[in-house]
């Protein structure tokens, strides 16, 4: 009996796509499917718990981010499978991956084709990331109510600076490196030139990643997917016509439409389910009350170890933040722990406090004594976050990766105008005038900027000398490209903050050359599962999260979905203006994370 359905499909792709062929010798063989349904976001810190994540749930989150780490193994074990012959991936439910781990998704694609396997990608609503990784696909189907957003990277700050002035509200700040763009929102009514040139340019130099896998993988010009970007929008047909895509489907019919291109019976094979457990309120109880354990580190592991979020002081671990003292025990256990031969260390912060950035690399410095490390940034590695990687061991980049941002400033919001205009008066009793200097009442006066931009010129001439001995490169070069200027991954290369392009793997493949090891080697992470007691100390902390927390308001979700994202803006504001006592701040803005 004929199949009707696999007839049409297959008249229809004649026409707008050619069939993938895996064998033009034997088309009664049975082609062995794996199909990977990529949902949500994923993090580069495999989920050590699995299981209920309480976490998650006490933040509000029902979901909670899937392992990306875990995809890649699975992705490469699919890939070793001589039984699989074609690899599906389904990217249509509403997944999103950071540009660094787009890298690293486009590298194993391509090394699957190379060693035989075919790549089948499925898209509804394509992004220029999802694009990026179709593209490194044999065959690339999009549903005909789908359409392709092809944008290129941008940034919105926003300015507080004439609102600050009809509220009579004042910024004190001292800072070294007119590119250290975190306080012009509070100094400058908008954007300085010179600023908006300089993030042009890196918007430029992380553009060229995914252009040149989109041009590659569908056989354009880089010109002209710059053109299509000009563009953006581009409903399924348009995608068809500018070849974005090879051929459209019907909503829903992702299994027969890849039937229908293949010769032969078709197997899909599916990795077994786990078993549901039945709600156990019991089990919530249990679980938020148990101390997080983490496994025994096998024999020979290189361990990957997590710095991420924003750095700072503090002797609780905080969800959400690299904090000195935790962070340090964890390198500390590492560096005495004789089963780990090795260590990534896995980079992803804005920076923050220059206190607690040397603390972290200090030890870092102690570890590198002990066993081979090699860095591998993603997303930020940024002002701090860059600080931490000065220990003169190699340092592997993503094109997407934005470091740099040499550069360091402090700053205190001054509410005292603007409360007197409701009735509210400061009226400080103290010995000296220098006892009140970081009250909210006033601004720094002419001798406490002094004395404070004194210590801000130390601690940057200190980030200029770490980064002269970690990168041998001359301190008078280093301030050429610091002054808190941001750079790309390959900008970063050029310059000679970083030694690679590459993401994890290649970092894993580093190390283990380092450490004389061949063949199979365990990968542990750490820091392991989150205590969920932190999450109560990071509530009555007063930490960045816990203002993340108080901020996390329908009004403000709702107009972050709509693509205005006031939470990070306010955020900052509410830190800076309760630094007390006074921080020197080697960060970035925390909201330069450009979004493609």
């Amino acid at each position: 009996m004929i199949n009707i359905l696999s007839l049409v499909l297959t008249l229809t792709i004649a026409v707008q796509g050619p069939p993938v062929t895996i064998d033009d010798n034997n088309t009664e063989a049975t082609t062995v499917i794996r199909l990977f349904e990529l949902k949500g976001a994923w993090s580069d810190q495999p989920d050590a718990a699995p299981g209920l994540d309480i976490t998650s749930l006490l933040m509000g989150n029902m979901g909670s981010q899937r392992s990306f780490p875990d995809l890649l193994k699975a992705l490469e074990s699919a890939i070793a499978d001589e039984e699989i012959d074609v690899i599906a991936l389904d990217l249509s439910g509403g997944t999103s991956f950071s540009m660094p781990q787009v890298a690293d998704m486009c590298t194993t694609l391509i090394r699957g084709r190379d060693s035989g396997k075919k790549f089948i990608a499925w898209m509804e609503n394509g992004t220029t990331s999802l694009e990026a990784i179709a593209s490194s696909c044999d065959t690339v189907m999009l549903t005909n109510t789908g359409g392709i957003d092809l944008a290129s990277p941008a940034l919105m700050p926003i300015h507080f600076k004439n609102a600050m002035d009809l509220f009579g509200i004042e910024a004190s700040v001292i800072r070294v490196g007119d590119f250290k763009g975190a306080v012009e929102p509070f100094m400058l009514p908008q954007m300085s030139d010179h600023l908006r040139d300089h993030y042009l340019a890196t918007l430029q130099s992380m553009n060229r990643f995914p252009v040149k896998q989109i041009a590659i993988g569908r056989d354009m010009t880089a010109s002209h997917v710059r053109e299509l970007q000009g563009i953006r929008i581009f409903t399924a047909k348009q995608a068809l016509e500018e070849g974005l895509v090879d051929m459209l489907a019907q909503h829903g019919t992702l299994e027969q439409t890849i039937e229908g291109i293949l010769d032969g019976s078709v197997e899909w094979k599916r990795p077994g389910k786990k078993r549901r457990k039945p709600f156990n309120p019991i089990q919530i109880f249990t679980e938020l009350f148990s101390p997080a354990r983490e496994k025994k580190i096998p024999e020979n592991s290189i361990a990957i170890l997590h710095l991420s979020g924003e750095i700072v002081d503090g002797a609780t671990a905080t969800p959400g933040s690299m904090v000195s003292e935790p962070s340090a025990k964890v390198i500390k256990a590492l560096t005495d722990n004789d089963s780990v031969v090795g260590v990534v260390v896995r980079v992803d912060s804005p920076g923050g406090s220059a206190i607690a950035s040397e603390i972290i690399r200090l030890e870092l410095v102690k570890l590198a004594a002990k066993k081979p490390i090699v860095y591998s940034m993603g997303n930020l590695a940024a002002s701090g976050g860059y600080w931490i990687t000065c220990t003169g061991q190699p340092i592997y980049a993503t094109e997407g990766t934005i470091t740099g941002s040499i550069g360091v400033f402090g700053m205190k919001l001054s509410f005292g105008s603007a409360l007197e205009r409701f009735g509210i008066h400061f009226d400080p009793v103290a010995l000296d005038e220098s006892a009140t200097m970081m009250f909210p009442h006033r601004g720094w006066n002419t001798a406490e900027l002094a004395r404070l931009q004194a210590t801000v010129d130390d601690v940057y001439e200190d980030f200029i000398q770490r980064v002269s001995d970690s990168r041998d490169i001359e301190p008078n070069r280093v301030r050429g490209i610091a002054g808190g200027r941001v750079w790309a991954g390959g900008q970063a290369l050029e310059l000679g903050l970083v030694d690679a392009i590459g993401g994890v793997e290649d970092a894993i493949a580093h190390v283990k050359k380092e450490a004389g090891i061949e063949g199979e080697v365990s990968i542990v992470h750490r820091p392991g599962p989150a205590d969920p007691m932190d999450l109560f100390n990071m509530f009555g902390g007063g930490g960045d999260d816990a203002i993340r927390a108080l901020l996390d308001v329908p009004t403000l979700r709702v107009l972050a979905v709509a693509g205005v994202d006031l939470r990070p803006y306010l955020a900052r504001l509410i830190r800076m203006g309760s630094n007390s006592p006074f921080t020197v701040e080697a960060r970035m803005p925390i909201d330069l994370n450009p979004r493609f």
